[in-house]
Parts: C-alpha cells; structure tokens; sequence
C-alpha cells in the first residue's frame, strides 16, 4: 500500500470512532439539557407526575427548604403541601434555571451538572419573593435514557428577599412594642400623678 493510502486508511480508522463518540456526546447533552428542561417545566406547571418519570429509582432530592427525599409520593405530597398549607401558603411558583458549564459525562452513563435559579414565589397573602438559589444535580443514564439521580437545592440564607421581610416585620413588631410599652408607661405615670393630686392633704 502507498504511504498516502496508508496514512488515509489509519485516519479513517482513527477519526471514525472518534467522531462517533463527539457525536454521542453531543446527544447526551442534549438529552441532558432537555431533562432539566423538563424539570422545570413540571415544576411550574404543578405536574407532579410528569416529575415522578424524569427521576431514577432509586433517587435522592434535598429541596430548598433542605428537606430531604428519596420516595417520589413523600416528595409528591411536600410539593403539593407548599400550595395548601395555611402558613406561608404558596399561590404561584415560577422558576428559570441555567447550567454553570456543560454537564460533566463520566463513562457515558453518569453526569454532574452545576447551575443557578431565579425562584419567583407569589404568596396566598399577596406578598411576592424572588429568589436567586444554586443547584447541584447527578444523572444516570439506564436503558438509553436520561433521569435525575441526586439534586440538591438552596438559597443564601444570610441574605435573601424572605429573610429581608421577617427581619421587617421583626423590626416593625418590636418598634411596635416599644411604643406601646411607652404608652402605657405615660398612662400608668398619668394615672398615679392624678391620684396622687386627688387625695386629701
């Protein structure tokens, strides 16, 4: 075989396998953005089934408030709880969500992914937070398809719209009670100055 032939041939033998598993890459990526899509999109639409068959089995979730599931109805039922609740009731919840990077595929059936989310939440009451959470996920690709493994989920508890309220509202109740407590200071001393003057020298 001629050098030039030669030197086709061992490319062709190199290059086919390689673009093979570019391809396959980029499929998964796709899948894996498309998952995460789905996610999202259940959440805000409240289809809490939909999320059920986008998880693998077994599966483990921390949500934001740092509960921790790994049953898809326990999960299911704190959810649902967030909208029925009479404290802190949730009327609407909206969320977007971005990776940080591509996912990290590890031997083509395990992904890392890292992002961020904006977390709108309207309350029963009328009162409406925004939220900047960060998110942590793994995935598991079986039988060809690509399911949630792990995620977890938060918010910077220091300084968020939430925590920024109840310190408010902390602020307002215990102003609130200084100037009560002032009254009725001012009313008991009123009261005793006025018996005081009152009875006979």
């Amino acid at each position: 075989m001629k050098p030039l032939a030669l030197a086709i041939a061992l490319l062709a033998l190199i290059g086919g396998p390689l673009h093979a598993q570019q391809a396959g890459e980029a499929a998964d990526h796709e899948a894996l953005r498309k998952l995460k899509s789905e996610v999202i999109s259940a959440i805000n639409t409240k289809n809490l089934d939909r999320i059920d068959a986008l998880l693998h089995k077994p599966f483990l979730a921390t949500v934001v408030t740092q509960d921790s599931f790994n049953d898809a109805g326990k999960l299911k039922a704190y959810f649902e709880g967030l909208f029925t609740r009479r404290f802190l009731r949730i009327a609407k919840l909206t969320m977007d969500s971005d990776a940080d990077e591509p996912a990290e595929i590890i031997t083509g059936t395990f992904a890392v992914a890292r992002g961020g989310t904006k977390e709108r939440y309207e309350m029963a009451d009328g009162r409406s937070f925004t939220l900047d959470g960060r998110w942590t996920a793994t995935a598991l690709k079986d039988a060809g398809q690509w399911k949630v493994l792990t995620i977890h989920s938060g918010v910077n508890f220091i300084d968020n719209p939430v925590i920024n309220a109840i310190e408010r509202t902390t602020m307002w109740f215990a102003g609130g009670g200084f100037a009560l407590g002032a009254v009725i200071g001012i009313l008991i001393g009123w009261f005793f100055t006025r018996r005081r003057r009152a009875q006979p020298a």
